[in-house]
């Protein structure tokens, strides 16, 4: 019971970065209990792969076979929470904490959820895209599979690089870095690893990272397509939310209201100017220099609390 309630109240309190990190865990400890069910029939060893592959993981991960996708196209959505490697699953996660942190703070966890999504959907499509016009890329098959988050944990990470690319982040053994000089290593190594066999989609992390960097400019601009996109699910799924009762409110307006207004804007402006203060720090002294304070209001900001 303490774990779940661990669990319950960092879903409440984490955030988006938070239940994202927790739905990819899930996922990945029910694969390693299916195997663990598996080994009894297949042995410790590569019968129990097969059955497991063949049973679970076609079921959860894509494919650039659009024969196959036609006929599982949940798989769009499924394949960015599906890891079967603890490695995998290890840096995707870590990656997303330490880039999702600062989006979500900034920007918000709706936002960052629509990154992440759209940030997956464009890496599949990348991927199935290059896959079916050079499948010499994939050892020469268009059956080639794809799971895993990096194109939406890269959307997340190149996203808040393109909307601040000045910040400075504190890397371990070299110190402050611009954020932007990192986000430029992660794009560069997928780009070198292109057709280098390594069995990684790394095609898809670019698509994912494409989708990051544009939205974000995008987005200042005034455009924003990942709370276009949520917003939208949201929509779409209110019909199934359970619905409390409805109450009703009157307005009525009185000098003590013109004054409780004039109270709440100049409350609104106070606040955004303690945001800007500390977006200035994070330009200067990096995202890591923010106190816990600092950092919750950059939270409730993000997430429109204030």
């Amino acid at each position: 019971m303490g774990l779940q309630n661990d669990l319950k109240r960092q879903w409440a309190s984490g955030g988006m970065v938070v239940r994202l990190i927790l739905i990819n865990v899930a996922v990945f400890i029910a694969l390693v209990l299916a195997y663990l069910l598996l080994l009894p029939a297949g042995g410790n060893g590569p019968m129990a792969e097969v059955l497991r592959d063949m049973y679970i993981v076609q079921w959860l991960r894509s494919t650039a076979d659009l024969d196959v996708l036609l006929y599982r196209p949940w798989t769009v959505f499924t394949y960015m929470f599906t890891h079967t490697g603890l490695g995998h699953i290890f840096w995707n996660m870590l990656l997303l904490w330490f880039g999702g942190r600062m989006f979500q703070d900034l920007l918000g966890g709706k936002r960052l959820l629509g990154h992440y999504l759209l940030g997956g959907f464009c890496g599949l499509f990348l991927f199935v895209l290059m896959s079916n016009i050079m499948p010499g890329l994939h050892g020469g098959s268009v059956r080639a599979g794809i799971m895993g988050a990096s194109a939406g944990v890269l959307s997340v990470f190149i996203g808040i690089a393109a909307y601040r690319p000045d910040m400075v982040v504190n890397l371990i053994f070299l110190g402050p870095v611009k954020l932007m000089y990192v986000a430029a290593v992660f794009l560069l190594l997928d780009l070198v690893g292109i057709g280098s066999g390594d069995g990684v989609a790394h095609e898809a992390h670019i698509g994912g990272a494409l989708y990051g960097y544009i939205a974000s400019r995008q987005l200042t601009k005034g455009r924003d397509w990942s709370m276009a996109f949520v917003n939208a699910l949201e929509r779409l799924f209110s019909p199934f939310k359970r619905q409390g009762p409805k109450l009703r409110v009157e307005k009525r307006f009185s000098k003590a209201a013109v004054r409780n207004d004039e109270a709440y804007n100049a409350a609104k402006r106070s606040r955004q100017a303690t945001v800007d203060a500390i977006l200035d720090k994070i330009s200067r002294s990096g995202y890591d220099s923010l106190s816990k304070d600092e950092k919750d209001v950059l939270f409730k900001a993000g997430d429109g609390k204030n």
